[in-house]
């Protein structure tokens, strides 16, 4: 789901930052140790906690003078954060659900709203799935992955899809430990080339496989 929002960022000329929060329910050390990946592709990362206070003013410092969008799944706390951010928005909160372990659904619109210190934030509902409109099909999804970019333009082919075509230079990038693993398969499950929740066509892929059997 992050790789999707930031695809979605790229594509959109939006410049993205990674907020994890609720800092205070595990070891930084082992949450920025998982997030290392995205820092080296120069990504900014922000730890928060509003139970600490821990990252809260270098929230604010991204999003002084600037229009910004909180945006992410259920009850990751992106209202309570705010609230903490700016005292005083009074924003809805709620708590997590202990059956299913799932944010409910506390704010139901999206509110633009002023900020004492510069600039603006949108304060957005959960999000439970995300789908890539702004994709553009000629362009491709790999340019949205930073780090395929310098490897693209040495594929054999310049339709590659990184997948199955032999002389691939992004797959030769995973291989010698320049592109990760983990990125790749994400890449794989967003362009529907991997059987997985984050399929991004799968509509599509069933009219497809429908319309080759009745072709057959």
């Amino acid at each position: 789901m992050l790789d999707r929002f930031l695809v979605t960022a790229e594509a959109s000329d939006v410049e993205p930052v990674i907020c994890i929060n609720k800092l205070d329910l595990a070891k930084f050390e082992n949450v920025q140790r998982e997030l290392s990946l995205y820092e080296e592709l120069g990504y900014k990362v922000v730890y928060t906690s509003i139970v600490t206070g821990v990252g809260v003013e270098e929230l604010r410092e991204v999003m002084q003078d600037r229009i910004s969008a909180i945006v992410g799944s259920s009850g990751v706390g992106k209202s309570s954060l705010l609230n903490v951010v700016q005292p005083g928005l009074r924003l809805r909160t709620g708590e997590v659900d202990t059956r299913i372990h799932k944010g409910r659904h506390t704010t139901t619109e999206v509110m633009l709203l002023p900020l004492e210190f510069g600039g603006f934030v949108a304060d957005t509902p959960g999000i439970r799935t995300l789908g890539l409109l702004e994709i553009d099909e000629e362009q491709g999804l790999d340019i949205h992955f930073p780090e395929m970019r310098s490897y693209i333009p040495e594929c054999k082919f310049a339709a590659c899809t990184h997948q199955h075509e032999p002389a691939c230079a992004v797959k030769r990038a995973i291989e010698t430990g320049n592109i990760s693993p983990d990125r790749y398969e994400s890449y794989l499950r967003i362009s529907g080339f991997k059987e997985g929740r984050y399929e991004r066509n799968t509509d599509k892929r069933k009219t497809d496989r429908n319309t080759r059997r009745r072709k057959r």
